[in-house]
């Protein structure tokens, strides 16, 4: 018997109009939704980005007009103080000017002008003290301060072709105070700014030129924005905090974005706030993928199910219906049908067997869910407290290597202090005793023993400069330095050394100024040079620069044994050493290289070297070339000791360490010079109430013990002469501050152990500075 075929179910016109209206109205809704759903998240997102983009451009206009204000006030307060009055003269204006560089980082230099607009002082962070130079000023705007404007401010310009500057003019009573301020403070702020991912901020002055950048390399370009049409809009809009909210533009490379402008309180330059468009509306984006994927899953999701709805409740109304016509007819007994109940019992019933099974199954899915959670709490507990464990463990160490540095640094601090002095009076005494030997044996075991303090010296030295690199003690001041004058003072200084070993030392002639630090550039140069000498047996050391487009390279040949390609890293470790041709204090401690290295690095120099086996190194350090044709003068030829240049001279000498004095006394007067020593600052002025005669030249330690210091020695010894004594400070302290201190009292700074010929040399050398001013 054949099966019966299966039955297909046309769909009646009842049920397809059903399910056409239940599709249609589903996609009606589901298009409706989206289209509002997307506007919103539009107008959303957008509010968003104007609102944060407000606030940022506000709060970072705000902290840079604060910043410039606080300057002006600094700059107000000092032009306040009743100059040209007695007790406010040129020293004290200048004592004011330098507390208000230690008060404001951002002021390079500070002007005194006239009332005709002619410098009288100048205060700088790089350049020295000019006093009365009648130097015009090169901005006519910053002269028109007066009491009823007591405030000017000038166009921004870009210093030394590349950082952004302004001046700001205070009116003083007389004339004026002028301030230049580094306006890099802005590329900082700017920076710190988050803007989503491809977001930026930059600034623009007055006339449209961009002055700061999120990318600090932007705003050394120069550009001119003014013709960009969020910078022209904002020009033209009316004053207040944001100029601009949520403007759709176009960037200066033709890219969509969103930006926001701000004023910048007190000046007419402008903060833009820019974020690409793409990203801005990013969730508004989103939203719309969303709605178009739910609008193809509802539409066919309504189409099917209109359909199974369509078939399973068209029965039950075309019942209701004849049950319902029935009673129209007058069968009134039609108000019970047969059927009708039934489907509905069942449709109920089985509705909430459905929902039974769903609740039941949900419940068991609930619990099991229940226990994973636990599981992974608990997991995720141990993993906690493993993690607190080694937190606590790294916390642990971390103080112990804090609580090892802090030792490391007072060790230190002891020894830069305590082991220099006694080093000190070693070389003057040895230098003392070495001028009163005449005969040859005595004179040769008096040099083994300079040989081995100078040797001792150098390894004491490279330990201390180290440890303060390691610190981050050493601070390059970055200036125009004349390599010629570098190569003379490689030349004048290892020369001799270099004959000492039988080696020739040529120094190839340069004229080129680079940017650099003339200390730290000599001593890498230095110990490079005195690398060469110590592992070179025979043949010599060539020193020589070329030309690398905008930079110099210079360069030191040796012919040596060479460095195998195993060591090249290695030799810039700290104590690494390859065995040298030489034997005892010629293999040093190992720290020559990795002081060029680190001194290299604070100077942000390349530095590279090269080597052949058997044939020698040459070792290359990068400097920039400066844009000036400034050079740093060259140091006379030194005398050599107890020459006509100290004869005669009338010196004084102020250290607490009887030792120290007395050694260089008997030195000075073995070179028949006037000498006057003391302890303390009052026993030298109250020795020199005996003499008629102004000093020469003033030798000071820096701690004179009971807080005293040499730099009141020499501020007392000046005023006291009213003449501006030369001076020479010593000592053992090696606080980078010191340099600066002395630089600001017209002094020169030497660090103990210093020998005596050395030190001698130093005295000559500022008794020819002194004279040639």
């Amino acid at each position: 018997m054949k099966a019966p075929s299966p039955r297909v179910h046309r769909l009646s016109p009842l049920e397809r109009r059903y399910a056409l209206r239940l599709c249609g109205l589903t996609l009606l809704l589901l298009l409706v939704s989206g289209v509002v759903q997307m506007l919103f998240s539009y107008r959303e997102s957008l509010a968003q980005v104007e609102e944060l983009q407000a606030v940022q451009a506000e709060s970072a206009a705000r902290e840079i007009g604060g910043y410039i204000a606080g300057i002006e006030a600094g700059l107000h307060d000092i032009a306040k103080l009743p100059w040209g009055q007695p007790g406010f003269g040129l020293e004290q204006r200048r004592e004011e000017f330098y507390r208000l560089l230690r008060l404001a980082p951002a002021i390079i230099e500070l002007q005194a002008l006239d009332a005709s607009g002619r410098e009288q002082m100048m205060v700088s962070r790089s350049d020295p003290v000019r006093l009365g130079s009648g130097r015009g000023a090169d901005e006519p705007a910053l002269l028109r301060v007066s009491k009823e404007a007591p405030l000017q401010r000038g166009a921004t310009y870009f210093r030394q072709a590349q950082m952004p500057t302004v001046r700001i003019a205070a009116y003083d009573g007389q004339g004026s105070i002028v301030a230049t301020v580094d306006l890099r403070l802005l590329g900082e702020v700017v920076s710190r700014l988050r803007i989503g991912a491809g977001g930026l901020a930059y600034v623009v002055d007055g006339a449209g030129t961009l002055i700061a950048h999120s990318s600090a390399t932007e705003a050394l370009g120069r550009l001119d924005l003014s013709d960009l049409e969020p910078v022209r809009k904002a020009r033209q809009a009316k004053a207040s905090p944001v100029r601009l909210a949520g403007l759709a533009a176009l960037d200066r490379f033709h890219r969509p974005v969103i930006v926001t402008a701000g004023e910048i309180p007190g000046s007419d330059w402008l903060l833009f706030i820019e974020q690409p468009r793409s990203e801005a509306l990013k969730p508004a984006l989103a939203t719309l993928s969303g709605t178009l994927v739910l609008m193809l899953a509802g539409g066919t999701a309504a189409l099917v199910l209109g359909v199974a709805f369509a078939r399973r409740m068209a029965a039950p109304i075309v019942a209701l219906r004849d049950t319902t016509a029935r009673i129209a007819t007058g069968q009134f007994d039609a108000g019970q049908p047969g059927p009708m109940p039934k489907l509905r019992h069942d449709e109920i019933e089985g509705l909430a067997e459905d929902f039974n099974q769903m609740a039941s199954r949900l419940r068991e899915l609930y619990a099991s869910l229940e226990a994973k959670v636990a599981e992974r709490t608990a997991q995720l507990s141990e993993a906690r407290d493993v993690l607190t464990a080694r937190a606590d463990e790294l916390s642990r160490l971390k103080d112990e290597a804090e609580r090892a540095n802090a030792a490391k640094t007072r060790f230190l601090a002891a020894a830069s202090h305590d082991l220099r002095q006694p080093m000190h009076s070693i070389s003057l005494l040895l230098g003392v005793l070495q001028s009163r030997l005449d005969r040859p044996e005595h004179l040769a075991l008096a040099a083994k023993i300079q040989s081995s303090v100078a040797t001792m010296e150098n390894l004491f030295g490279n330990l201390l400069d180290i440890s303060k690199l390691d610190a981050g003690a050493v601070q390059a001041h970055v200036e125009d330095v004349d390599l010629g004058w570098l190569l003379h003072r490689l030349e004048e200084t290892w020369a001799p050394q270099a004959a000492e070993k039988g080696l020739r030392l040529r120094v190839r002639p340069c004229d080129a100024v680079v940017k650099g630090d003339a200390a730290l550039l000599e001593r890498i140069a230095g110990n490079l040079v005195a690398n060469a000498i110590r592992y070179t047996r025979r043949g010599g050391v060539l020193v020589g620069c070329r030309r690398r487009d905008a930079s110099v390279e210079l360069q030191v040949w040796d012919t040596g044994p060479g460095i195998e390609p195993r060591y090249r890293e290695a030799i810039f470790e700290e104590f690494f050493r390859i065995e040298a041709p030489g034997a005892g204090p010629e293999k040093g401690l190992g720290l020559g290289l990795s002081i060029v290295q680190r001194c290299a690095h604070i100077l942000g120099h390349g530095l590279a070297v090269d080597s052949r086996v058997g044939r020698g190194s040459v070792f290359r350090l990068a400097m920039p070339l400066s844009g000036t044709a400034t050079r740093t003068p060259r140091l006379a030829p030194l005398a050599p000791a107890g020459s006509p240049a100290l004869l005669g001279r009338f010196i004084v000498v102020v250290d607490d360490e009887a030792t120290n004095a007395q050694a260089l006394v008997d030195a000075l007067r073995a070179s028949h010079c006037h000498v006057v020593a003391a302890a303390s600052c009052d026993e030298v002025l109250a020795e020199l109430e005996q003499h008629l005669r102004v000093p020469d030249l003033l030798v000071t330690d820096y701690q004179l013990g009971a807080g005293r210091d040499g730099f009141e020695v020499i501020r007392r010894l000046r005023h006291h002469y009213d003449d501006e004594i030369a001076a020479l400070v010593v000592t053992a302290n090696t606080d980078a501050a010191l340099q600066a201190l002395a630089a600001a009292h017209g002094a020169r700074l030497l660090h103990k152990p210093i020998g005596l010929q050395r030190l001698l040399e130093a005295m000559q050398e500022s008794l020819a500075s002194a004279a040639a001013s």
